[in-house]
């Protein structure tokens, strides 16, 4: 299954929550990162008028959350530019720890409201899943002995473990990154509907929008996973999707 999704959207917040669940009962969901607004400036941008419109939507995604997900509490204070998240994440899916860092990023924009438009913010999270833990009490039986991320002789993961997968500019640091991230926007336009959560399922149908979490939700619930219509009418707000002159020209 494939899953796109934007971490500054809470319908996908919700999507990834589904997706887990659904990975936890063995089926194998390929996440990618996409920006549904690449025009949120380098430094992000405060929501201004468009809070009451974000207060409405997060009113809807707590009616489409189902028993046991979490809901936003409330819009960000400033919107998070997510293009250092996004580098991250694609980086991230070559070390194997991509779906600790997408729950780390949704967490933080959406639990604890922070501001990850700042690639040293997002390199925190990027180190507080790769950093080895260490069991504090054998650092200080053995004070003198190094830790195990000075142990490790390969330079180039040291650096990828203290959050040296991304440049200090928020770009991917590898070739393989970029190409990630060029090819994951590049399908996601070339869907029908460039609208974000968007879910390509088994059957090889793309499923959007409301449409697409009620389709997660149907596939978490039970074997039937062809009991719902892919003919859903799309409910997604309009800032969710888009629009298909810029998707062309992209």
């Amino acid at each position: 299954m494939i899953v796109y999704g934007d971490f500054n959207c809470p319908y996908s917040y919700l999507a990834s929550q589904r997706a887990d669940q659904l990975a936890r009962a063995g089926t194998e969901v390929d996440w990618r990162a996409v920006e549904h607004d690449r025009c949120v400036p380098r430094t992000g941008g405060r929501a201004g008028s468009d809070r009451s419109a974000a207060a409405a939507e997060l009113a809807e995604v707590a009616t489409l959350a189902l028993p046991g997900e979490r809901v936003p509490a409330g819009p960000p204070i400033l919107v998070t530019n997510t293009q250092a998240a996004v580098a991250a994440y694609a980086e991230a899916v070559s070390d194997g720890v991509a779906d600790d860092l997408r729950r780390r990023v949704f967490a933080a924009i959406w639990v604890h409201g922070l501001h990850l438009s700042s690639a040293y913010e997002v390199r925190r999270l990027l180190t507080a899943v790769m950093w080895p833990q260490e069991d504090i009490a054998d650092r200080l039986a053995s004070p003198e002995l190094p830790s195990l991320l000075i142990r490790d002789r390969d330079l180039t993961r040291m650096v990828r473990r203290s959050g040296g997968a991304i440049g200090l500019d928020g770009g991917p640091l590898t070739t393989t990154g970029c190409r990630r991230i060029r090819q994951w926007r590049q399908e996601w336009l070339a869907l029908p509907s460039a609208v974000i959560p968007a879910v390509i399922g088994p059957d090889q149908v793309a499923r959007f929008g409301a449409d697409a979490l009620a389709y997660l939700a149907d596939l978490a619930a039970g074997p039937d996973v062809g009991s719902r219509s892919p003919a859903a009418a799309d409910n997604t707000p309009t800032r969710y999707r888009q629009p298909r002159v810029a998707a062309s020209a992209a």
